[in-house]
C-alpha cells in the first residue's frame, strides 16, 4: 500500500495484520480521489480509518485539516506510524459512538465501516454525519456489494461507484434553504 499522488506520493503505508481491518485498495482509492477532484477541499474526516490510507491520501492531495477516527489499537499504531511527519490528526474513539456535536463544517466525510456492520450503522450514523458536514459537504460511504443504504432526509444521494468488492455511495448535504 502506498500514497498515490500529492505531496506524500509514493510513501509506503503499513496496515494492521488480520481481518479486523480491510484497507481500501490502491486502485479504488485512486478512483475515489479522481472523483473528489471536482469537490471543494477543506476539512476531511475519515471514520473507521483502519490504516489511515484514505486520510493520508486526502492530506497528501491538499485537504486540511484531516482527522482519522479509529478504535482498534493495532490500527491506531499503524495510523500513527504512517502519519509520522504529517499534520494528520488521530482520534482514538469508536466512530459509531461519536455525538452529534463531535465535528462541524467538514467538507468531506469518508466512512468505511466493516462491511458486515455497515448496514446496521447507517441509520443511526448517517443523520449525525449530516450534522457534521458543511453546507453542500460530501459523504462517501464505502460498503460491500449488495449493501442497500436507505434514504436519510438530511442527505441527498448522488451516485454509486463499484470498484471490485467495494461500492462507494456518494451523498451531499443540500445547501440550506433558510435565509434570504
Amino acid at each position: 500500500m502506498r500514497i498515490i499522488a500529492g505531496s506524500f506520493k509514493g510513501r509506503r503505508l503499513q496496515a494492521p495484520e488480520g481481518e479486523a481491518v480491510r484497507p481500501t485498495a490502491d486502485r479504488a482509492r485512486e478512483a475515489l480521489f479522481s472523483i473528489l477532484q471536482r469537490w471543494p477541499q477543506g476539512p476531511f474526516l475519515d471514520l473507521f480509518a483502519g490504516s489511515g490510507a484514505v486520510a493520508l491520501e486526502a492530506l497528501s492531495r491538499g485537504f486540511a485539516p484531516v482527522t482519522c477516527v479509529e478504535r482498534d489499537p493495532a490500527a491506531l499504531a499503524c495510523i500513527r506510524a504512517n502519519a509520522r511527519g504529517t499534520d494528520l490528526q488521530v482520534l482514538a474513539r469508536d466512530a459509531a459512538r461519536l455525538g452529534e456535536d463531535a465535528f462541524r463544517d467538514q467538507a468531506l466525510v469518508f466512512a468505511d465501516p466493516p462491511y458486515e456492520a455497515g448496514p446496521g450503522l447507517w441509520p443511526a450514523l448517517a443523520p449525525r454525519i449530516a450534522l457534521w458536514l458543511a453546507p453542500e459537504g460530501l459523504l462517501v460511504w464505502e460498503a460491500g456489494l449488495g449493501s442497500e443504504l436507505p434514504e436519510v432526509a438530511a442527505l441527498e444521494p448522488l451516485e454509486q461507484r463499484r470498484y471490485g468488492a467495494a461500492v462507494f455511495h456518494f451523498f451531499r448535504k443540500p445547501a440550506s434553504s433558510e435565509g434570504c
